[in-house]
């Protein structure tokens, strides 16, 4: 799974790559500094324009996305680990000391932790999520504003 995230996250890089080149070229043409390329009217640059900023902003909120889904699966991982290891100093129940008592608690202690980070985690991308929301709203509000003074 981890790997799968990461072949996403070099994908999302070129992909990004691609969308900046693409960028550089259609402000060139909102400029005018690009006269060898034919272009449409000034309503259609940028609207290619904000079609391009959409683009990287979804690229970005996938990245994200992955970003936060990595460390999630890091702390599943490390939650799994530390609850087997608990099981078997918890199995071992004859002569344990106060050392071994102490360190079940500090493990469990983790565990707690990881629990609340991954808690943390999710709260973030629904934080994430609205905030896109909005942004995509003020998007297209600056769209539709653009298309009602060309028009």
């Amino acid at each position: 799974m981890a790997q799968e995230i990461q072949r996403q996250l070099e994908e999302l890089e070129v992909k990004q790559r691609e969308l900046e080149a693409r960028g550089v070229e259609v402000e060139k043409l909102v400029r005018g500094e690009d006269t060898d390329v034919l272009c449409g009217d000034e309503s259609t640059l940028l609207q290619r324009w904000y079609d391009l900023m959409r683009e990287r902003s979804e690229l970005r909120r996938l990245e994200r996305e992955l970003s936060v889904r990595a460390q999630e699966i890091d702390l599943e991982e490390r939650h799994a680990r530390l609850q087997h290891e608990l099981k078997e100093r918890m199995d071992r129940e004859e002569n344990k000391t106060e050392e071994d008592v102490a360190i079940e608690g500090r493990i469990i202690q983790e565990m707690l932790d990881i629990v609340q980070q991954r808690n943390n985690l999710v709260s973030l991308l629904e934080t994430d999520r609205q905030r896109y929301k909005e942004e995509d709203q003020d998007l297209e509000a600056q769209i539709l504003t653009l298309k009602q003074t060309h028009h």
